[in-house]
């Protein structure tokens, strides 16, 4: 059975002009959301009204009396805009394929094989829309221009890509729900449902071409059903649709991966490539956990999508009318607990995911010794951070696990935390043990025993913000990371000393510069492609990998093994106020291109959070290779 078939539940006119939109400076970016906001300042002079509205008869046909039928060569002029410089272009587009679904027009002076075109219709009309409709419900159809048929522009959208310049990053596709408005209201308007897909640098014959055009499909049908929805969630299900279509997880899942420090819901202020992996796995879980049946997951994923709350608010909404037993805080702990043990051996499974993530599994990025081994971190607002305990000698013994975590408030709004204590087999032979801490007024203490088979331990603590509609984006992207701190020791044992850092392991030697520059220029030419990255989390025998899945499973092995190297380095040598391996980082990150700033960026964010650690340690020295990374 697919996993589609397996799911099957599952953004007045602005004077005139086109809003104002930042640069693109990271690979594949999608656009949507930056014309929201015209949108929803045209949504509050009146909802869009069809054109041909008084044309169309009871059985949703449009009489075409008055209006001559499309047919392929005709040539249409369309409003499109300059991202680069936030600027309106008109082009001209040749109708070049017309499907069940979808007219397909090509910029005049770009050529696409008449194959690709065919390819493209057929999986829009075959696998496309089916999919995306019976997940998340229609689009409006049909429409504003009284055509079911869906446009896909298919064009150079300018904007940053320069790679003579090393700006290689580009806007691989977008739904301006503003083309759903009369040029009455709005004068850029297309007048008509449509979605702007790039052909250059983007290849109009690869499945993620195809995958843009689902991810784009679902911003319109979501449009449709509530235009005020907030990014995150509206990202998070557009990043689901292509996997539900059949193209795959999405690249950015590995950014996530190896900088898991993210603000669920604060979107614009995060890690823009981390977001969208974030919130991709987050979908994911919850349409493979919401609901033990099909049809019930189909049911809701479509009452989240028609919920007129947005965000958490939404998703709260559409549990509750669903009848199910569950809120959005203990499905945000147990999707957070998922992604670091992935083990769906306990709990009716909800602390791990299917085989099509089987793979999936983040690095505690700190760690504990000593006894008692205790240490202070700091977690975003809607996210998670997870300490590594490394003692064998607490095998076998009850400890005492006590937690203290910093209220961050806003007005009469608050955090709140989670904190599990979590010990495991590193064989799997042994299921592993969960236990969540009793957390009173940011305060809990418990005592655990840890099974003497159990040699892995961590401590997992998961930051909430206010689930509330009206503050929910203000508190994500307002509040600072909260200071948390921790300890843990055998009951009636005698305390002694304990450390914490980041890292995995005291055994590697320290690199000089010449070696992490060596390690550098690895990671930079590793042939590791995020973009397929996707395929080496999904559960295989070995013998039914290809040999470009192995190739880049062994160079994501090391990729981190190599990143784990340096950060253990750079570690070490600051707590001693030894800052040359971060120099010669910091050097090496200056001279790069963006192309390269961009596979460094993972790593670079790793490297800030270990000096933050060192800073909330007392550590004043680390203070300017901070502002350094920080500009």
């Amino acid at each position: 059975m697919s996993i589609a078939k397996y799911l099957s539940a599952l953004t007045l006119m602005i004077l005139l002009a086109v809003p104002q939109l930042p640069a693109q400076d990271e690979p594949s970016q999608y656009a949507t959301h930056l014309f929201k906001l015209q949108a929803e300042k045209l949504l509050e002079q009146g909802e869009p009204q069809s054109l041909f509205e008084d044309q169309i008869s009871s059985d949703g046909m449009l009489a075409y009396a008055d209006r001559k039928t499309p047919e392929a060569g005709d040539v249409e002029i369309f409003n499109t805009v300059n991202l680069a410089n936030n600027s309106p272009i008109r082009i001209r587009a040749v109708l070049k394929k017309i499907g069940t679904w979808c007219y397909v027009y090509v910029e005049q002076g770009r050529k696409v094989d008449d194959q690709i075109l065919n390819r493209i219709v057929a999986h829009f009309d075959r696998k496309i829309v089916p999919e995306v409709r019976s997940m998340f419900g229609t689009e409006w159809s049909p429409g504003i221009d009284g055509d079911k048929r869906i446009t896909l522009l298919l064009l150079d959208i300018k904007d940053s890509y320069d790679p003579a310049r090393g700006r290689r990053g580009f806007t691989s596709g977008y739904f301006n729900a503003s083309d759903e408005f009369s040029r009455s209201r709005n004068p850029q308007s297309n007048q008509r449902e449509m979605l702007y897909l790039d052909i250059f640098p983007g290849d109009p014959g690869s499945t993620k071409f195809l995958s843009v055009i689902a991810h784009e499909f679902q911003h319109m049908v979501h449009w449709h059903h509530d235009p005020k929805e907030y990014d995150w969630v509206d990202e998070s299900l557009s990043q689901l649709a292509p996997f539900l279509a059949g193209y795959g997880h999405p690249p950015q899942v590995m950014p996530f991966v190896r900088s898991p420090d993210n603000n669920l819901c604060a979107w614009s202020n995060e890690n823009t490539l981390a977001n969208y992996g974030q919130v991709y796995l987050w979908a994911y879980y919850i349409a493979t956990h919401i609901s033990s049946t099909d049809a019930r997951r189909r049911e809701f994923v479509r009452k989240m999508v028609e919920q007129k709350s947005q965000g958490l608010s939404g998703l709260n909404a559409a549990i509750k009318k669903q009848g199910i037993k569950n809120n959005v805080a203990n499905l945000f702990k147990s999707f957070c607990l998922a992604n670091y043990l992935n083990d769906s051996r306990i709990a009716r499974g909800v602390y791990g995911y299917d085989k099509f993530l089987a793979k999936l599994l983040i690095r505690p990025d700190l760690r504990v010794t000593g006894n008692p081994a205790r240490g202070k971190a700091t977690v975003k607002c809607w996210s998670a951070r997870a300490v590594s305990v490394e003692n064998s000698s607490f095998r076998g013994k009850t400890l005492n696990v006590s937690f203290s975590g910093q209220q961050i408030q806003a007005g009469r709004y608050s955090n709140d935390f989670d904190v599990a204590f979590v010990s495991s087999a590193s064989n799997r032979q042994a299921l592993p043990m969960v236990t969540w801490l009793n957390i009173v007024k940011f305060k809990g203490s418990q005592k655990v025993k840890v099974p003497s088979d159990h040699d892995l331990m961590m401590i997992l603590v998961v930051n909430r913000g206010p689930e509330t509609m009206k503050i929910e984006q203000t508190f994500a992207k307002g509040a600072r990371p909260a200071v948390f701190a921790f300890a843990i020791a055998p009951v009636g044992s005698a305390a002694n000393s304990s450390t914490i850092s980041s890292g995995n392991s005291n055994s590697r030697p320290r690199p000089n510069s010449a070696t992490v520059r060596r390690m550098l220029d690895e990671i930079i030419s590793s042939p590791f492609n995020e973009d397929i990255a996707g395929e080496i989390l999904a559960q295989k025998d070995d013998s039914q990998k290809n040999a470009e899945e192995v190739e880049l499973e062994l160079a994501f092995q090391k990729i981190s093994e190599t990143e784990d190297s340096l950060i253990e380095a750079i570690r070490a040598s600051a707590a001693e106020g030894d800052f040359s391996t971060v120099e010669t980082f910091v050097a090496a990150y200056s001279e790069a291109d963006e192309d390269v700033k961009l596979k460094l960026m993972p790593l670079k964010n790793r490297i800030l959070d270990v000096l933050r650690f060192e800073s909330l340690q007392g550590n004043q020295a680390v203070a300017p290779l901070l502002a350094e990374l920080e500009k």
